[in-house]
């Protein structure tokens, strides 16, 4: 386990030690029994992952308190989602904790320490879909500034790999310069991920991508 997991695995178990059983849970009775109601009000580890992966895509309008909810189970979606096995898109779970308001939760700098702690152990990591990870934390927090900051300062054989990755999703069809990122396209991303390359090494980008990047760099 590398330096950057062992920090990602720390920063998820603080935040599953504030997991608690719960106030019962009103929500949509057209999609969840009484029965998987009374399991959403109970210890958080014993929600089966079905029902856990329903809770982390449904909206606001599903729940009586969704912010209470999403609180009490997002330690179990946080851990998931950053190891993979969670699944809901990152972007939308990014979507679901804005609307949740989770910077105003009890504890939520434990929350923070597992997004900050993630960045890096995707770029370390070779199967990671850094793209999506960075769509993810950056809909979370409403900026990309020290994502691409840690990306810039991280110029390892992996990360540049997922960078070239990522370049390659972004001007998919041209896009760059209109690049928005979010499950709802709510992150106008191009301007700045466009100013940001033009400040990397030309090492870090191959040739061919240096090529397609003109356009968009030079307007």
């Amino acid at each position: 386990m590398t330096t950057a997991q062992q920090r990602l695995h720390h920063a998820l178990d603080a935040l599953d030690r504030t997991a608690r059983p719960g106030p019962a849970v009103g929500g949509c009775e057209h999609c969840y029994t009484a029965g998987q109601l009374a399991a959403l009000a109970g210890p958080p580890a014993l929600v089966p992952n079905g029902l856990l992966h329903s809770v982390a895509a449904k909206g606001p309008d599903h729940w009586e308190d969704f912010p209470t909810l999403y609180r009490r189970l997002a330690p179990r979606i946080l851990r998931q989602l950053t190891t993979g096995t969670l699944a809901v898109d990152g972007p939308l779970v990014a979507a679901r904790l804005v609307a949740a308001a989770w910077p105003d939760w009890h504890r939520a700098d434990l929350v923070r320490d597992v997004l900050d702690a993630w960045w890096p152990a995707a770029l370390a990591d070779p199967a990671a879909d850094a793209a999506e990870v960075l769509a993810t934390l950056a809909v979370a927090t409403g900026t990309l500034t020290p994502w691409l900051r840690t990306w810039a300062a991280t110029p390892t054989p992996t990360a540049d790999r997922h960078l070239a990755d990522a370049l390659d999703t972004w001007l998919h069809h041209g896009r760059l310069p209109d690049l928005r990122l979010g499950f709802h396209a709510e992150l106008p991303a191009g301007p700045e991920i466009t100013a940001w390359i033009a400040t990397l090494p030309p090492r870090r980008i191959a040739p061919d991508q240096r090529c397609r990047l003109s356009p968009a760099l030079d307007g």
